[in-house]
């Protein structure tokens, strides 16, 4: 037999129901105020031009996760030295053909650029901006910046200026905001995140480098 419910007992349920509801959106309102202030708190970190930036320690960053993942680092004291050590670590691989991009200081190189990717032992890059927290190259590809340059050839060696490390992606793409906002005709046609050399996997997780792209990336920070 159905049980009805007294007036008193559907009066108190309304008004739990009421309270519930009204808890409810508060604590919806009390999360989405807190998101917003993690969310321009953030942004502060991340964004803020004025936040002072200690270079060298993303530097040594930099270079403590980019040689956690196999990549290999040269640091130079002074620019003048780039051509002398990037024509030492030809000799050194004994490359017989190697392919770089056409832009300074690569155009300075005493040898002719293999025009060929695929069978040039080594392709020589410039990296736009490296990442401190995940040891990472960036590359921006353009008509003199080929994109298979640092994905064909067995070696890739990127020449990287110091000032052109940033903390995180969110620095990064801080800074390429403000980039294309100046200069949105120089838009780039790709962007290229390399980290370490090219990693592959088989089924059992053996590990193998070098099989879908460079096996050795070397980074020379000027």
């Amino acid at each position: 037999m159905e049980r009805k419910i007294p007036w008193e007992e559907q009066n108190i349920t309304k008004m739990i129901s009421k309270e519930s509801k009204a808890l409810i959106l508060q604590n919806l309102c009390s999360a989405s105020t807190m998101e917003r202030d993690v969310n321009e708190s953030t942004e502060r970190v991340f964004l803020d031009p004025q936040l002072s930036i200690d270079q060298s320690k993303l530097q040594n960053d930099f270079i403590v996760n980019f040689e956690m993942v196999s990549g290999e680092v040269h640091l130079l004291e002074e620019k003048g030295s780039l051509i002398e050590k990037i024509n030492e670590l030809i000799q050194e691989l004994g490359a017989q053909s190697v392919s770089f991009w056409n832009t300074k200081p690569l155009k300075s190189l005493e040898i002719a650029s293999e025009t060929d990717l695929a069978t040039a032992d080594i392709g020589i890059t410039g990296a736009d901006f490296a990442i401190a927290d995940t040891g990472t190259l960036v590359l921006l590809s353009g008509p003199e910046q080929p994109r298979l340059t640092s994905l064909l050839p067995p070696v890739h060696i990127a020449i990287l200026e110091k000032e052109n490390i940033v903390l995180d992606i969110h620095a990064l793409f801080a800074k390429l905001g403000e980039s294309y906002e100046k200069n949105y005709d120089e838009l780039c046609t790709c962007i290229s995140f390399i980290t370490g050399p090219s990693r592959t996997a088989d089924i059992e997780l053996n590990l193998t480098l070098g099989v879908h792209g460079p096996g050795r990336a070397i980074v020379i920070i000027v």
